[in-house]
């Protein structure tokens, strides 16, 4: 695998905390500025969009399929919302869930799009697998989510 310019701080080595508004390390390339990576992979996003959760609104089912042309390698979670919620994740296609099965709370599973989660351990998502979400808003209020598995399509 190659060198290539980190994604998440553009080379810098560093990102901003969107909470302290301080400066750290980019848990990406740990600072270095860049990362491996294959010359035919590709970066790639899969979204995870439930419909609007209602005020308190449990177990809502959505879904998202890798595409059939490739592997996933999933290395970030990262998560949008209107409101806090909780989810659980499996995996379909081996019917392996990404936690026990009881639903995290979405501050704790996902970053967000300056800060993801990166994934100490990356893992294979197989092409046609469905992977399950299941959401419950803790907001009280109506809720619109979107989860994303971030990654590399394996070309």
């Amino acid at each position: 695998m190659a060198l290539q310019t980190c994604p998440t701080c553009s080379g810098a080595g560093a990102v901003q905390n969107i909470k302290t508004g301080q400066g750290q390390q980019c848990p990406a390339c740990g600072g270095t500025g860049q990362v491996s990576g294959g010359f035919d992979d590709q970066d790639f996003w899969y979204p995870i969009n439930p419909t609007q959760l209602t005020a308190l609104q449990l177990g809502v089912n959505a879904t998202v399929t890798i595409d059939n042309d490739a592997d996933f390698l999933c290395d970030r979670f990262i998560a949008s919302s209107t409101g806090i919620f909780s989810v659980t994740l499996t995996d379909k296609f081996r019917s392996r869930p990404f936690s026990p099965n009881t639903a995290i709370n979405g501050e704790n599973f996902a970053g967000t799009a300056q800060l993801p989660l990166w994934l100490p351990n990356p893992f294979v998502i197989r092409k046609n697998a469905v992977v399950l979400g299941v959401f419950n808003d803790r907001s009280g209020a109506n809720n619109t989510i979107q989860f994303c598995l971030v990654g590399r399509k394996l070309l």
